[in-house]
């Protein structure tokens, strides 16, 4: 597979899974959150195994799963920064977790899980903390910090860590094991 086949196909993947988590998730609740919110932890998971070159695929997947399925015009410049925001917040996460050199997510070939909890909570603490900003400067209505931030941080969380460990449980294991050429490392990215 040549590059730029591989590029459309890694960024066609991240964003059919992406809508797809986002269909299955429900209906967003953007002043209070959600329980859980599945669609950051795939994010997350699709920068882990494809790497930065997906972020315009995880924008215009975020960007076209809201309004379809949530009803949110298309380009409309506020919420489009809110979609950024959840589209930047696994890959300040991942880069923070590089930069601090705290992100050997795989090491002699095995899952370091603590690494994934570690990321679940900054990438949750990231969107969290970003699109209170982006709301509290772009929406008119008043937002209730407290309700706000305890909502999302705590669906962000469970959202990441119920993807991110069904990944290291399920999704890894059958990828070394039926294609283990294209098994995820560290190496990759």
């Amino acid at each position: 597979m040549n590059k730029t086949s591989n590029f459309l196909y890694v960024n066609c993947i991240a964003f059919v899974v992406i809508v797809f988590i986002t269909l299955i998730n429900g209906q967003t609740h953007p002043l209070v959150g959600n329980l859980i919110w599945l669609p950051l932890g795939v994010a997350s998971l699709c920068y882990l195994l494809f790497g930065f070159k997906i972020v315009a695929a995880v924008f215009l997947a975020i960007m076209f799963s809201a309004h379809w399925f949530h009803g949110e015009p298309l380009f409309i410049i506020s919420k489009n920064i809110v979609h950024l925001m959840g589209t930047i917040a696994p890959l300040l996460a991942i880069a923070s977790m590089r930069f601090f050199k705290l992100s050997n997510f795989f090491e002699g070939g095995k899952l370091v899980f603590q690494h994934l909890l570690f990321l679940a909570i900054l990438t949750a603490l990231y969107n969290t903390l970003m699109k209170f900003f982006a709301y509290s400067y772009f929406d008119e209505s008043s937002i209730n910090a407290v309700q706000f931030i305890r909502g999302y941080l705590l669906g962000d969380i469970l959202g990441c860590l119920t993807v991110l460990f069904f990944a290291a449980l399920v999704i890894v294991p059958g990828i070394r094991y039926f294609a283990p050429k294209l098994a995820p490392s560290d190496l990759d990215n």
